[in-house]
C-alpha cells in the first residue's frame, strides 16, 4: 500500500490517494480522501493509521483510519498545530506524540495520541527565532523538520530560516525542554537532518546553498558539520529537497529541484560522494520514499508519482512506471511495504 499526500489548490484535488501494488509493480487506486494541502504523512507505527499536516495559514493535523484493503474507515480527528503551514510530522516510538514543524511561523508543536491513534490535544509548542542572509527565504524562522533521536526522547527541529539545528528533551508528558542551539554556516537554509546507522553521525539537506552536509553529534543535540558536497552535478538554480538512505545505509539519494534529478551518493566515506544522478524527466521532485529496491517520487509540477528501481551496486536507477496524481507533496508506503 501507498499512500499520496497532494496541496490542493487544483479544483477537485484529493489530498490522500491511497494506492495498492501488484506483484508487476503496477499500481490500482483504492480510494481518496478529499483533505487540504497534505503536505506531509507518516504512519502510526502498529495501526493502520496515516498521519498528515494541513498546510494553511492555520495549521493542522490528521489521522485517517484505514481499512485492510485500503479504502477509508475514518478520520479519527484534527488538531491544530498552533502555527502557520506545517510541512512536517513524526510519531514516537512508543505513538503516544506525535512532533510537527510549523514552516510558516517557525515553531514545533507536540499532540498527544491516544490508543486508538487520534490525536487528542497540543501538549506544547517551542517557538524559534532567527534570520539568515537570503532575504527572500530568512527573514525569519523557518521550522522545516522534526527529527527523533535513538528512541524517540530527544528532538531536533531543522530551521530553514534561521540556519540552526533546534535540540530538545521530549518529555513523557508532552514537552519541549531546549537542549542546544546548532548553528550551520550562513546560508545553509537547512531543509532535512537525516540521521544514519552511526548514533553521532547524520546528515542535512542544505536547500539554499544546495549541499549535503555530514555532521557529527559531539553531545546530545549538539551538532558540528564534518563535510558537504554539492547536490547535484548540473550547474544552474538548484532547491534539493529530499534525502533518504538506501536499506544498508551504504547509499543515500538526494532529490534536487531545478535540475529535477536524484542524486546517488556513496556514504561510506568520511564525504558524501556523487556516484550517479537519475534525471526524471519530471518537475518538481519535492519527495521521495526508498522502499526495497523501489524508490516511488512526488513529482509534485508534473502531477506525478513516479516509480523507480535502486540497483544498490552501482546507484543507478531505471523508471518502472509512473501515475498520474495531481500535485503529490508525500509518498508514505506502507509498513509492509518497506
Amino acid at each position: 500500500m501507498l499512500c499520496v499526500g497532494s496541496y490542493t489548490a487544483e479544483e477537485g484535488a484529493a489530498g490522500i490517494t491511497v494506492l495498492r501494488e501488484h506483484a508487476d509493480g503496477a499500481f490500482d487506486r483504492v480510494s481518496e480522501l478529499a483533505l487540504p494541502d497534505c503536505s506531509w504523512l507518516a504512519w502510526h507505527p502498529r495501526l493502520p493509521v496515516v498521519y498528515t499536516v494541513h498546510e494553511r495559514a492555520e495549521g493542522a493535523v490528521s489521522a485517517v483510519a484505514l481499512r485492510p484493503d485500503g479504502s477509508v474507515d475514518t478520520v479519527l480527528g484534527t488538531v491544530s498545530t498552533g502555527g502557520a503551514e506545517p510541512c512536517h510530522l513524526a510519531v514516537t516510538p512508543d505513538a503516544r506524540h506525535l512532533l510537527v514543524a510549523n514552516y510558516g511561523s517557525g515553531s514545533a508543536a507536540v499532540v498527544a495520541l491516544d490508543e486508538h491513534g487520534a490525536p487528542t490535544a497540543r501538549t506544547d509548542l517551542a517557538e524559534h527565532s532567527g534570520t539568515g542572509p537570503v532575504e527572500d527565504r530568512q527573514e525569519g524562522p523557518h521550522a522545516h523538520m522534526v527529527t527523533l533521536g535513538p528512541g524517540g526522547g530527544t528532538v531536533a527541529v531543522t530551521d530553514l530560516g534561521s540556519d540552526t539545528l533546534w535540540s530538545y528533551t521530549l518529555t513523557g508528558d508532552g514537552r519541549l525542554e531546549r537542549l542546544a542551539a546548532s548553528r550551520l554556516p550562513a546560508g545553509t537554509g537547512p531543509r532535512q537532518l537525516v540521521r544514519t546507522g552511526d548514533p553521532a553521525r547524520a546528515h542535512v539537506v542544505a536547500e539554499l546553498a544546495a549541499g549535503l552536509l555530514t555532521v557529527a553529534e559531539e553531545a546530545p543535540g549538539v551538532f558540528s558539520v564534518l563535510a558537504s558536497a554539492p547536490a547535484s552535478r548540473h550547474a544552474g538554480d538548484n532547491l534539493p529537497a529530499q534525502f533518504s538512505l538506501a536499506a544498508d545505509g551504504r547509499l543515500g539519494l538526494l532529490s534536487n529541484r531545478g535540475p529535477d534529478t536524484i542524486a546517488v551518493f556513496d556514504l561510506t566515506s568520511a564525504t558524501p560522494v556523487a556516484i550517479a544522478e537519475h534525471p526524471l524527466d519530471a518537475a518538481w521532485p519535492r519527495h521521495f520514499a526508498v522502499a526495497g529496491d523501489r524508490v516511488h517520487v512526488a513529482a509534485q509540477q508534473a502531477d506525478a508519482v513516479v516509480t523507480l528501481r535502486l540497483d544498490t551496486g552501482t546507484g543507478r536507477l531505471t523508471e518502472t512506471g509512473r501515475l498520474r496524481i495531481s500535485a503529490p507533496a508525500c509518498v508514505a508506503p506502507g509498513p509492509a511495504a518497506g
